[in-house]
């Protein structure tokens, strides 16, 4: 939690003032992991943050230099502390393209009652592009903020290697032991079953050369796999496929096409069994 301290201390270690966050009108000091002063509003940092609203309330220790501002002591970085300020200041909102920088945001956003903050970024959750390049990461935030919603989705959606293969163990505080093994049992479960699923399944007849059907078979069985990719991928990709297939040449001809409404219908049966599959499963 935050930490008053007096003026006396406050005087005692120069510490640099943030550049951006240097209002002359401000009525309070935010120092940041010992690193970096932030002169900021009381009435800013309450209208954001419950706790500091409770804790301006309180009586205020008596001021050894008159004229100085009071300080608050915290453990997060300047930097996180940048980005906090500038969500819930009036101007343009940081960035947040990284979930190295994501995670110690939301992380002081939950420790500080910042619940607008929270509830702004849920949506990342469900960015393809962090779904797929670290999974695991992006479930280990969603847990350690509370939101059961969104570690879901991204436990239905990650592919299990890119969880069980994690080149590092870094930025994962937020994982407890129950949660990982949650998700690990859950996505082992889910491509057992989802393997015998696919393999009753069949693509059709309507084609005459085993080997297209086969070819174009396949390369959905391989994207269906992989559970990130939206329906309408799976579909683009199996037509490459067909049409690359066709190319090489297939003995038929023209005549040996498998219609594109048939490769849909089947894409969307296979991907809504999957999900079906998910929510049966699914803790």
């Amino acid at each position: 939690m935050p930490r008053k301290s007096n003026t006396a201390e406050a005087q005692s270690v120069a510490i640099p003032l943030s550049t951006d966050f240097c209002a002359d009108d401000a009525d309070v000091i935010i120092r940041a992991a010992g690193t970096l002063d932030f002169r900021v509003h009381k009435l800013v940092l309450s209208f954001a943050s419950p706790v500091f609203r409770d804790m301006f309330t309180l009586p205020q220790p008596p001021t050894d230099t008159p004229g100085t501002l009071p300080r608050i002591d915290i453990s997060e970085s300047a930097e996180t502390w940048d980005r906090v300020l500038r969500t819930i200041y009036p101007m343009p909102r940081p960035i947040t393209d990284d979930l190295d920088n994501l995670e110690p945001l939301l992380l002081a956003a939950k420790k500080y009652e910042m619940q607008f903050i929270l509830d702004s970024h849920k949506g990342i959750f469900r960015d393809r592009g962090f779904i797929q390049r670290d999974p695991l990461h992006l479930y280990a935030i969603a847990c350690a903020c509370g939101f059961e919603d969104q570690a879901k989705y991204v436990a239905r959606n990650a592919e299990h290697l890119g969880v069980t293969r994690r080149a590092h163990a870094g930025n994962l505080e937020g994982l407890t032991v129950i949660s990982y093994h949650r998700l690990v049992s859950f996505l082992a479960e889910r491509d057992n079953r989802w393997h015998k699923t696919f393999s009753n399944a069949t693509i059709g007849t309507c084609i005459c050369d085993d080997r297209l059907r086969q070819g174009v078979y396949n390369k959905i069985k391989e994207n269906l796999n992989r559970p990130s990719l939206q329906p309408e991928d799976i579909y683009l990709k199996a037509l490459e496929d067909r049409s690359r297939l066709l190319n090489q040449g297939c003995g038929y001809g023209t005549n040996c096409l498998l219609g594109d409404r048939q490769i849909n219908a089947f894409v969307k049966k296979m991907v809504e069994e999957r999900e079906n599959l998910c929510d049966r499963l699914m803790w």
